[in-house]
């Protein structure tokens, strides 16, 4: 079993986490890539969520580039090849602090002639899951398909421009959507009646079935959340992810505490009306 490796930076106040490297491709890059063949790897696992998903959801939604789909040999063997791309899961890990943590990432990366994924230019990544070797991880199969499609609509469509302000403006088009959420997304005890007595738009609570369904049917007036993490983990991110064309509407996250455990809570659906 091989398992790749990156180093995943953060930086943790008392409060807030705010990302010390939150790096964008550039326009050159983003060009570079659209020429490229990318190349899906499959994690050397014998239980892997990302490869029982993949084969089906990148037939479905991996649009942007033509693609193959090889084992982690042939990635050592291609690698080194910087006008190949890839798509490989690593393991983020998140160290200095009182506690180390790792996270399953997903990157979209170009070759690098050294053949190291921490020298790999990066167009995307994304957190999954956390990493765990003794608990069950979280499971985000039944999202893949989303986060697809958020890749490349970020590929296609993030101008350059301040990532807060571009995700802020986003967030606007939630009042035109429905938000589905299953109900490990929430904060214990949240119902769906006090959800709406702050929360002006639609909201549904679904089975994550419902949800891949509404990914690959591209329903228009659906939004999505991606949460990664739960209250044995030391933070939690929350993305909002459009079902039609992966937009991403919301992006937020927090330490986990007694008082803000994991998950949407009446506060986290009060920011989402800012």
């Amino acid at each position: 079993m091989k398992k790749y490796y990156v180093l995943f930076f953060f930086i943790f106040t008392v409060n807030t986490t705010v990302f010390s490297q939150f790096k964008f491709a550039d326009a050159d890059l983003i060009n570079q890539f659209l020429k490229t063949k990318t190349y899906i790897v499959l994690e050397d696992v014998l239980f892997s969520d990302f490869n029982t998903a993949i084969r089906e959801v990148a037939e479905k939604h991996w649009k942007i580039t033509p693609y193959e789909i090889i084992d982690v040999a042939t990635f050592e063997k291609l690698s080194k090849k910087s006008e190949l791309s890839f798509l490989i899961v690593s393991i983020g890990e998140v160290t200095g602090l009182a506690s180390s943590f790792s996270f399953n990432l997903l990157n979209l990366i170009m070759g690098h002639p050294s053949g190291d994924i921490n020298k790999m230019k990066e167009i995307i990544i994304v957190p999954l899951s956390y990493y765990s070797e003794d608990d069950e991880e979280e499971n985000y199969a039944y999202k893949l398909g989303g986060i697809l499609n958020a890749f490349q609509y970020y590929i296609l469509n993030y101008s350059g421009e301040n990532w807060k302000k571009w995700i802020n403006e986003n967030k606007k088009e939630l009042k035109n959507k429905e938000l589905w959420l299953t109900s490990s997304d929430l904060v214990p005890h949240l119902t769906i009646e006090q959800i709406e007595e702050i929360y002006p738009y639609k909201v549904k609570i679904v089975s994550e079935k419902d949800i891949k369904n509404a990914v690959d049917e591209k329903l228009t007036h659906i939004a999505f959340m991606h949460k990664v993490g739960n209250n044995i983990h030391p933070y939690a991110m929350k993305l909002i992810i459009s079902c039609a064309d992966g937009k991403l509407l919301s992006f937020h996250y927090h330490k986990n505490t007694k008082n803000e455990p994991a998950g949407m809570s009446i506060k986290d659906f009060k920011l989402l009306i800012e």
